[in-house]
């Protein structure tokens, strides 16, 4: 060691960085290029032994975590970040948006053991309110047969050992939290709201699928750094335990898992490209020009190409489409029937085939190579023919039958909003997806970019380019802002934005072409600092209850701000010059503890109304209101 540091002595003198930068020592300490202390020497020591001591792979996956820390989350608790990197790792083919990643996590006080808890139908993320999940709604009839019901609760511990107590804490309450005949109302006396709903995901599938006859798959994730090889056989069981609990309490034939995830583990998973290239052979291939090509693949061959190794759809591929699977509607069930049967004309004859957009595709022969693949029509082709072939309804004599692809070479994304706007005209489309590709949202998207905001029209466009997650926006979360602040209705931002923006006008009265570009810019701008506050002690210690607070607040704020007596209109479009940045913390926390004691007065008074079924009430909207314009009177 000594010879080490004697020969690179004069470092300073030669341009380069000092002994203390060189060897990994703290910046705040200034060292001299000859004499170290015994206590500086010692202290490094100490590192490198500490380095040596962890594997290549715990080095690997420490490095990795410590990035996604620096450029998803600067500043932030690492234990918090863990448990977003966790869920993200786990949930990786998903794809999820922050918004999406956000809302699934629960951790926090009489959280249960849960940290994160997500259920997808077939390959799409259920919020709270879905339709589906109320039976005898209409949107259940486009819900086919035997659906995918996928249930991830994902535990994320930033710790180098493994802990019994993780399993034991869900061994306490799961029994409770997948109770179907459980009240929200009874179950919030033991758990936190956010817990509350987002199990309550699945409580209402159960019921509302129960005629659908799903297929279920519950996996139960214990994410840590810890080696697997440390996993005792006493935490392993209680794994098995906790296993059998939800398998107890689910429908038969659910298959349920209880994995461990250590650093291992999280290597691999870390080390998975799930948005690898495509490879689709054709029978027959037309080179349009050096962009764009057409041709004829086999049924075979491209459920090849939409399937990842295990078999599964790679859900990767459907983000940009702007359809929702719709089930045994009539359409699908007319393909579903020719597939069954191995008679009739060819089904490329029948269909109107497949588009596909890529980064770069090269083309040797009859084989495609397709970087970043993107199915932006033929969604609903392509779930019908991976659904009849696992099922066992797709006659063999169909596998050679061919099927029209179109592949598209084009990273612009007004060329590829006219192609997304331009094949997804002849059935029902979801409002907001397509929305997406208007002019006005483009608009939007430069504007923001200006200001250094990341408007993710097209799912995690900006996230796969690295930005950070504080600065990324969707246009959910966007729609949520306005509704909350041009239409003066957190009720609504928090239980129904997708519901008002599916309608055209109630897509126009949020986004007016006329209105000022700047209003958009205060809606996120606001929305975000609140945010910020009620992450904070000072915001916990009033009302610890981030998901239902967060656009109430930012509504009160304005109320507050701008001492609007009257509540009916906010006229956000003309006022939001009014609202200065940064937000007042003084306002923000007076907000809060106006909400904090409404709540608690509304509950008392309607005690059969669950905590998330309050702040979706516009009954309590108004009194919550009705409350903040009084300490207005009173000044």
């Amino acid at each position: 060691m000594q010879k080490n540091l004697q020969r690179r002595t004069d470092v300073r003198d030669r341009g380069g960085a000092t002994e203390a930068e060189y060897l990994g020592f703290p910046t705040t300490r200034t060292f001299e290029i000859r004499g170290f202390k015994s206590s500086d020497l010692q202290t490094h020591e100490k590192k490198v032994c500490q380095m040596s001591a962890l594997s290549a792979d715990q080095l690997v996956v420490k490095s990795l975590f410590g990035d996604y820390c620096a450029t998803e989350y600067p500043g932030e608790d690492p234990d918090d970040v863990f448990e977003k990197y966790g869920a993200t790792q786990v949930l990786k083919p998903k794809e999820l948006t922050t918004e999406e990643l956000s809302a699934g996590i629960v951790d926090g006080d009489k959280d249960g053991g849960v940290d994160s808890f997500f259920v997808f139908l077939n390959g799409a993320l259920l919020n709270p309110d879905d339709p589906v999940l109320k039976p005898g709604d209409p949107a259940l009839r486009h819900i086919g047969s035997h659906p995918e019901l996928e249930i991830f609760l994902v535990q994320s511990k930033n710790k180098k050992n493994w802990e019994e107590s993780v399993w034991e804490k869900l061994l306490s309450s799961l029994a409770n939290l997948l109770d179907t005949n459980a009240e929200d109302t009874e179950l919030e006396d033991l758990y936190r709201p956010s817990v509350v709903e987002r199990t309550g995901i699945l409580r209402k599938a159960i019921k509302s699928l129960a005629a659908k006859f799903p297929k279920v798959t519950f996996r139960v994730v214990y994410v840590t750094q810890a080696p697997e090889a440390n996993l005792t056989e006493t935490v392993r069981k209680r794994g098995e335990q906790v296993a059998s609990l939800v398998r107890s309490r689910l429908t038969t034939g659910a298959l349920v898992t209880a994995e461990h995830v250590g650093v291992e583990a999280l290597y691999k998973l870390a080390g998975t490209e799930y948005s690898k290239p495509g490879i689709l052979t054709f029978r027959h291939l037309i080179r349009e020009d050096d962009d764009s090509f057409l041709g004829v693949a086999s049924l075979e061959e491209y459920l090849k190409f939409i399937r990842n190794e295990s078999g599964s759809l790679r859900e990767e591929i459907f983000d940009s489409n702007v359809r929702d699977y719709e089930g045994d509607n009539t359409v699908n069930a007319a393909i579903g029937s020719t597939l069954e049967s191995s008679d009739g004309p060819e089904f490329w004859w029948l269909n109107n085939g497949v588009t596909v957009l890529g980064d770069d595709v090269d083309s040797p022969q009859s084989t495609l190579t397709i970087s970043r693949p993107l199915i932006v029509n033929g969604l609903q082709t392509s779930h019908v023919l991976h659904k009849a072939d696992r099922d066992g309804l797709l006659s063999p004599d169909r596998l050679n039958n061919g099927v029209v692809v179109r592949v598209i070479k084009s990273v612009d994304e007004d060329t590829r909003d006219r192609i997304i706007a331009g094949t997804n005209r002849q059935t029902r489309v979801p409002g907001p997806a397509l929305y997406a590709t208007q002019s006005l949202q483009r608009d939007i998207e430069r504007f923001l970019l200006v200001h250094d905001w990341y408007y993710e029209r097209r799912k995690n466009r900006y996230k796969n380019q690295g930005m950070p997650a504080k600065r990324r926006i969707t246009i959910g979360l966007l729609g949520q802002a306005l509704i909350t602040l041009k239409l003066g209705q957190p009720d609504a931002a928090r239980a129904r934005p997708s519901t008002l923006l599916s309608r055209q006008e109630g897509y126009n009265s949020l986004f007016p072409e006329n209105m000022d570009r700047n209003a958009y810019l205060t809606a996120i701008e606001v929305i975000k600092s609140v945010d910020q506050f009620l992450s904070t002690e000072e915001a916990r210690s009033i009302l610890d209850d981030y998901t239902n607070a967060r656009f109430y607040v930012a509504a009160g704020y304005l109320i507050l701000e701008l001492q609007l007596k009257n509540t009916s209109d906010f006229r956000f479009e003309v006022n939001f010059r009014r609202l200065a940045r940064p937000l007042k913390t003084t306002l923000l926390s007076k907000a809060l503890t106006v909400l904090a004691t409404t709540a608690e007065s509304f509950q008392s008074t309607h005690p059969r109304s669950s905590r998330d079924s309050v702040f979706k009430s516009s009954d309590f909207r108004r009194l919550y209101f009705q409350e903040l314009t009084k300490t207005l009177k009173s000044k």
